[in-house]
């Protein structure tokens, strides 16, 4: 380990002692299946790897490179993990959109344990595309939706050094955050993760329709259940219950409004506003239900919100004000029809033989 190296892990526990934020004082570290998704508070990390080789990935075939991610664990020491990481990604993953890739990092459970990361294997890492704002608004999409229903991914924020071992140089300090494992998920709710053919009919309704709503909320479009797209397909190991879904990348959402996601040479104001309820119909009690579910849920959202100390001024009103105008519209019937029920899918929309218990 060269001295600089050294030095910086120095500093580093020293800010640790001063900064508890920073700190992994995780009480239960490496006890559980998930230990890593048990604290709020964000990890101090650095992950060494050759990230001038995973650059030039992002134009062929991504593979896994040689790292090691380092941190601080709840007694002061220091950790080093032996890990492997590599680009990943559809659309981030292209170099003319995102400056820096999404990461797979991949961890030797041997070695991972009794540490912050026991039982990880292979994990998505969300980095920076083009800014860090965007990164942290879609982290409060996933917390905020954690509140919604425990068929959805955790997420841990970290601040995380990127060292170049190519080059031998650090390459910037900046905010990313790791999701849980669709597994993982899947074991917390007693279900098992599969991809398999379905139409948004074959969905539990209840799960169906807070996701649908969640996604209106937040403005998001860039979803299909039928093509699974940043949707995960959930059912008991039996088949003996109905099949779930799970949400995640919502980097396009209205609430994140990332430059990236807009269409380029057009001015904002022309901009058709990217709320659109994609969901199928249902009954006015169904609806009224799940819109009270959400009225009630409202002031933790706005504390989820409120509460992101690492997300600007502007950007928290800017949030709260997006997802007010999702509770005008399921507050006043008129709006509820214009925007919701005059725009639900039938099942003749996919070519389905019709039900009673779909409203048309």
């Amino acid at each position: 380990m060269n001295s600089i190296y050294r030095l910086k892990f120095n500093i580093l526990k020293i800010l640790s002692l001063t900064f508890p934020l920073f700190l992994l004082a995780d009480p239960a570290e490496g006890t559980g299946i998930d230990s890593l998704f048990r604290s709020e508070e964000i990890i101090k990390i650095e992950l060494r790897s050759d990230f001038s080789a995973i650059q030039k990935d992002r134009e062929g075939t991504p593979e896994y490179h040689n790292g090691e991610l380092i941190y601080l664990s709840n007694t002061g020491e220091q950790v080093v993990l032996n890990v492997k990481v590599m680009a990943r990604g559809n659309f981030r993953l292209k170099p003319t959109n995102c400056n820096f890739p999404p990461l797979g990092v991949n961890f030797k459970k041997s070695e991972a344990e009794n540490t912050l990361f026991k039982n990880q294997d292979k994990m998505k890492l969300v980095t920076p595309c083009q800014n860090e704002a965007d990164l942290l608004d879609e982290y409060t999409i996933y917390k905020m939706y954690n509140q919604v229903t425990d068929l959805s991914f955790k997420v841990r924020l970290a601040r995380i050094l990127y060292f170049d071992t190519g080059l031998d140089t650090a390459l910037f300090e900046k905010y990313s955050f790791f999701i849980e494992d669709k597994d993982h998920v899947a074991e917390r709710n007693n279900l098992v993760a599969e991809d398999r053919i379905v139409t948004p009919f074959d969905i539990d309704r209840d799960n169906y329709i807070k996701l649908s709503l969640f996604q209106y909320l937040i403005g998001n479009r860039d979803w299909w259940v039928s093509s699974r797209k940043n949707i995960v397909v959930m059912h008991s190991d039996d088949n003996s219950s109905g099949l779930y879904t799970v949400p995640y990348d919502f980097d396009f959402s209205g609430l994140v409004n990332a430059e990236y996601s807009r269409p380029s040479g057009i001015p904002n104001y022309t901009i058709i506003d990217r709320r659109r309820y994609k969901g199928i119909c249902f009954t006015d009690e169904e609806f009224n239900r799940v819109f009270e579910f959400y009225r009630e849920l409202r002031p933790a959202f706005e504390s989820i919100i409120s509460n992101q100390d690492h997300i600007s001024r502007n950007d928290k009103k800017a949030n709260l004000k997006y997802i007010k105008e999702f509770y005008t519209v399921i507050d006043n019937k008129y709006l509820t029809k214009q925007n919701i029920l005059n725009l639900c899918e039938t099942r003749q929309d996919y070519n389905l033989a019709d039900n009673s218990q779909q409203m048309n």
